[in-house]
């Protein structure tokens, strides 16, 4: 089994035309990766989207997992999810513990493939998922494990049973 970790970018705001992380949501966003961090879970590659709010939470989390942080032109919203996942399998071939870092629409669409209905699995800004899959070229089975709540930095349970990816 592949674990993937979902990550929807921290709280944002517009400034001077660009979008970047509020100052309350770097504080809230490290809090968050040190739970994470605390888990011990294997991570060997964070990937990110191109936006630089994106980054910003992305690279909040590699700072506290001391990680490598790789671009992905695949992680845009204007991406379908089987284009992400055919870049996955090639760029992440091998390895097990693969951070995506994202957009609400991207996540959704993704956790769609996956055979995850809107409103079962909730992401509010800068939280943590753990899906579990068997494959990523073709998924068939995925089973949903955690989710660390970006308010207080816990862990909550987010099993919902073995599901069929479409």
């Amino acid at each position: 089994m592949i674990r993937l970790y979902l990550v929807r970018h921290a709280a944002d705001e517009d400034l001077d035309g660009a979008r970047r992380l509020k100052r309350r949501s770097k504080r809230r966003f490290r809090r968050i990766a040190r739970a994470f961090k605390s888990l011990e879970e294997p991570v060997q590659i964070i990937c990110t989207g191109r936006k630089r709010h994106v980054k910003e939470t992305a690279d909040l989390l590699a700072r506290t997992l001391r990680g490598e942080v790789v671009e992905l032109k695949e992680l845009s919203s204007r991406k379908g999810p089987d284009v992400l996942l055919r870049a996955l399998a090639v760029r992440c071939q091998g390895l097990d513990g693969i951070v995506l870092v994202s957009h609400r629409r991207q996540l959704r669409r993704l956790l769609a493939t996956f055979g995850i209905r809107k409103g079962e699995l909730r992401l509010p800004k800068g939280s943590i998922v753990r899906i579990d899959v068997d494959s990523l070229s073709r998924p068939r089975t995925c089973v949903p494990r955690f989710r660390v709540k970006p308010s207080p930095g816990e862990l909550e349970d987010a099993f919902l049973g073995v599901r069929k990816a479409s």
